[in-house]
């Protein structure tokens, strides 16, 4: 079964609407990993705008190293040291968190300089095949305009 979903918009769309809608999409794994399963922001309590400034300073000073640290794990090839998915499962933050918690057990090296050589993605992560297959190969779009009267 496909996953629908509504596009409002005050508007007229048309197929470029959508493209750049979707692109949206691409940061949900930022927002999972500094909410509900990364940094827990949500339940630092601060209220303090001062604070919450500095916790989202060393929040994205982390996000760099890690993230930095993951795309390193990949491109070395020791992804499935800390991601057990046979196609990348989890984000760069994620492999490059486990990573050093693991380098802290184990002696593993950590990356001394954080270094993007390129903005290709050298793993795009894929939950599963199936939802591989079904992201690539099947989009599906309806539109419908509605005029409402005053």
């Amino acid at each position: 079964m496909a996953n629908t979903g509504t596009l409002l918009v005050r508007s007229p769309t048309n197929l470029q609407t959508f493209r750049e809608y979707g692109q949206r999409f691409t940061i949900e794994e930022n927002f999972l990993d500094d909410k509900s399963s990364g940094f827990n922001l949500e339940d630092s309590k601060l209220r303090s705008a001062p604070a919450l400034s500095r916790l989202c300073l060393v929040l994205a000073m982390t996000t760099l190293f890690l993230t930095a640290q993951g795309v390193e794990v990949v491109i070395l090839g020791q992804r499935r040291c800390v991601d057990p998915h046979w196609y990348r499962g989890a984000s760069y933050l994620k492999n490059g968190w486990s990573w050093v918690k693991q380098a802290l057990n184990k002696g593993w090296n950590l990356i001394s300089v954080i270094s993007f050589s390129t903005n290709i993605d050298p793993e795009p992560v894929k939950a599963s095949r199936l939802q591989h297959q079904q992201r690539t190969y099947r989009i599906e779009f309806q539109a419908t305009t509605v005029v409402w009267a005053n």
